[in-house]
Order: C-alpha cells, then structure tokens, then sequence
C-alpha cells in the first residue's frame, strides 16, 4: 500500500470515527432527554390515576357507609372506573401476594418489576419493547395492593430509531464527501514527494545533473533541498572521480611513454654493440654515452615518480625553521648547478620562522631553481627570495628563461607535461617537478602561482601559512 493510500485511509477512518461518535453520543443524550421526560410524564399519570381512584373509593365507602370496602366490592369498583375499551393505557392491581385482581387489558409483566417494588418499597419503571410498565406499593382499605399501570412509548422509540436511521444516512453521505476532499488533499499535499520521488530515482539511474523543484517551506521544501545537495555533492565527486581516472590515465600513458623512449635507446645501441662485429672506439664511446645517459634519465624518472608517489604518505617533521639560514643553505647547494651553467643565483630571504617540513621545503626549492635552470640561458639570472607578510611567508622563484606560453600555464603542474618536451628531455627533464612542488605546497596548506610571458622569463609566488618575522 502506498504512502497516500495509507494517508488517506488511515484519516478517513479517523474522521468517521469521531463524526459517527459524535452523532451517537449526540443522539443517546437526546434519546435520554426525551425519555426522560416521557417517563416524568406517565409517573405522573400514574401518580394522578392511583390518588383519583384512592379518593373515589373513599367516597364510596362514605356513601355506602361502611368502614372498609371488601375486595370483591373494591374489584367492582375498578370495574367500573377503569373501562377496558376507552383507555389505550392499561392498569392492573394486583394483591400482596402478587395475584392479579384486576386488569382493564392483557398485560405481560417484565420479570422482576414487581420484585424491585417489594425489595426498595419505591416506585420502578422498566421498559419492555415499545411499552413502559411503572409499578407501585400502595395502601388501599387497610391492606397492600401493588398497581401497575403499561404505557405506549412508541411516539419516543420512533423518533430514536428514525434518527438512527438518519444518521447513518448522513454519515454514509459524510463519508462519501469527506473521501473525495480526503483524496483531492492528500494528492495535493503529496504531490511534491512523487516529483521527489521521481526526482531521486533519476538520480539513482545516474542523472546527477537533475535537480528537484523547490516550493514552498515545509518539510518536504526542506527535503528536496538536502535532495539536491546531495544530488550536486554527488555530481561533484563523481566528476571529481572521473577526472582523477582520467588524470590517472593519462598519468600511466605518460609514464609509459616516458619509460618506453630511454628503453628503446638502450636496447637499440645495446644490440648494435652486440651484433656489430667491429666496432670503432669513437662509436663504442658515443653508443656507451647514449646508453648512459637514457639510464641517468630512467633512474632521474624513477626517483622522481617515487618522490612524487610519496610525498603525501610520509609522515611530515613539523619544525620551525629559520628561513634565513635556510636559504643561505639551498643558496650554497644550488650555487654549484648555476655556476656550472654559468648563470647567476640569488637566494636571499628575511629573518624570520616557518612551520614546515625541513626536506620537503628544501625538495620544493630545488626542483623550482632546477626548472628555472633548465629554462634558461648562460648568464642568466635566477631569484629566490622569501619576505614575511603578516602571518605569511612569501617566495617568489623568477628566471630570465624563455617562459611559457599563457595557454600552458594551468597544465605545467601536470604530471609528466613539459612545454618543450624535445628541449626538456635534452636537459633531463622528466616533467615530473611541478607537480611534485604542487603536492608539497598543498601539505603545507600553501597557494602557489605562475607569472609569464615567452621570452622574458617566469616567476613562481608561493604564500605558505605559519610565518613570523624575527
């Protein structure tokens, strides 16, 4: 059964219920009053028939001048008083012992009224089908006589039993009624969880882009919007989860590629120097060179990727670091490749502390100033300087090298991606730094951007959180 099935019955019955005890509760109080006042009316009756025919009979003892009229005398009497055809109501006097005396009509006593009298000495009245029997203990010429007299009270159970056929009447039609306002309200109000209901199926089926409507600011308003924050959490982290596949992919493609090239190198100059049956010195040297240098370039890969893999499940050694004898540190260090290639260093930065991982700072440091190096020309000049700005650290990385173009800025922190790959790979470049120094940055909680235009050189602006200047 559904949910507005259930609403619908389930209140239906609710309402019913009430109305139909409602009406009965209503009707029983009026059945009541009206009998009530039915049997006030014939205990009067009574009351006046039995105090009429007392002060008869005394006037007949005084006209007959006797002291105590005998029974035989007192039955002629209510003969004569009490005519059998004119009265639709009967009486019937019965003796001490319960013995009829006289009826004016056929009259079949409830059980037990007679009894009820003897035990309490009051008045009792009790109902038998359409008729209301009131009984009595009264005196009459010395002697007890118990008078029971029957009256009609059709008119009464008429009106009740008309009324109860009304009423069930009435509520049939209620019914009827209130089951079409039911249904036409529960449909209505229910109708925003089928468009949810629809709406969280599509999603289910994979339409995460579907979003249900909002209307309103009820429960169910409040409903189909956690519906579609779920559905654009969902949407989120499904693309975010296909573009991780796709980076993941691309990633193994390269990987690949990068490892297929300096493989086929040395295999290929490998059988040359095997299958050649003389092989000059100048070639065994050019060929054992070439060899040499696709494995450096396979072990600088590997190491790379490994560092890269890393980066993020070693656990880090959080320490303030002086950030003045640190670069004065990785000045020295990089000082011999720049001399090397003839360019100019600079590696400066204000006194001051940092929270960082000492190895993975200075990993960041070396792999910017190698790009930058291997961007560059003989007398170029490459900057690496480190100013505190509030609670932050500044570093800005610049060369004078050949740059990038604006349309490759956002893919150099790819893994594997080179500007120049030909250029790059002819300076042992493996394209696998940026995006190592993108993976430190961000443990550090740290924002990093590129500045360049070709030609000029590039600069790299890293902000990292936890600084303090001495």
């Amino acid at each position: 059964m559904k949910l507005w099935q259930k609403i619908f019955l389930y209140t239906l019955i609710l309402v019913m219920l009430a109305v139909s005890m409602t009406s009965i509760l209503l009707l029983k109080n009026s059945f009541s009053f009206s009998l009530d006042q039915k049997k006030q009316s014939v205990y009067n009756e009574h009351e006046f028939l039995i105090t009429s025919f007392k002060s008869m009979m005394v006037t007949e003892r005084l006209r007959s001048n006797a002291i105590v009229l005998e029974e035989k005398e007192l039955k002629k009497y209510m003969e004569s008083t009490f005519d059998k055809t004119g009265n639709n109501n009967g009486i019937m006097f019965c003796n001490g012992q319960s013995e009829q005396i006289y009826a004016n009509k056929d009259m079949k006593l409830p059980s037990g009224l007679l009894e009820a009298v003897k035990d309490t000495g009051k008045s009792y009245m009790q109902i038998q089908g359409y008729q209301l029997y009131t009984a009595s203990s009264e005196s009459m010429e010395g002697k007890t006589y118990y008078v029971v007299t029957e009256s009609d009270i059709t008119d009464v159970m008429e009106i009740h039993e008309n009324m109860l056929w009304q009423i069930q009447v009435i509520s049939m039609v209620c019914a009827i009624v209130i089951a079409l306002i039911l249904l036409v309200v529960v449909k209505t109000l229910l109708l925003p969880l089928k468009k949810i209901n629809e709406g969280t199926r599509a999603i289910a089926q994979g339409s995460y882009q579907k979003r249900i409507q909002e209307k309103g600011h009820d429960e169910l308003s409040e409903l189909a919007h956690n519906m579609n924050r779920m559905a654009e959490a969902v949407e989120t982290n499904v693309s975010a989860l296909e573009h991780v596949a796709e980076d993941r992919k691309h990633f193994i493609d390269n990987l690949a590629h990068e490892m297929k090239t300096p493989l086929t190198s040395i295999l290929g100059f490998s059988d040359l120097l095997q299958i050649k049956k003389e092989v000059t010195e100048e070639n065994r040297i050019e060929y054992a060179g070439i060899i040499k240098a696709e494995a450096s370039r396979m072990r600088t890969l590997s190491g790379k990727l490994m560092e890269l893999i890393t980066v993020g499940e070693t656990n880090l050694d959080w320490q303030m670091e002086d950030m003045q004898r640190l670069f004065a540190e990785i000045g020295t260090s990089l000082g011999v490749i720049t001399d090397k290639r003839k360019m100019y260093l600079i590696c400066e930065s204000e006194p001051g502390t940092l929270w960082v991982d000492r190895e993975l700072f200075k990993s960041l440091l070396y792999n910017l100033v190698d790009n930058a190096v291997k961007a560059s020309r003989e007398g170029d000049k490459i900057q690496v300087m480190g100013r505190f700005e509030e609670d932050l650290f500044e570093i800005q990385v610049s060369d004078e090298g050949m740059g990038i173009p604006s349309e490759e800025i956002e893919k150099i922190t790819q893994a594997f991606y080179m500007v120049d790959k030909v250029r790059g790979r002819e300076k042992g470049g493996v394209g696998l730094g940026l995006a190592l120094c993108k993976e430190i940055v961000s443990l550090h909680r740290g924002t990093m951007r590129f500045e360049s235009r070709q030609g000029t050189g590039t600069k790299v602006f890293i902000s990292m959180k936890g600084g303090e200047h001495a």
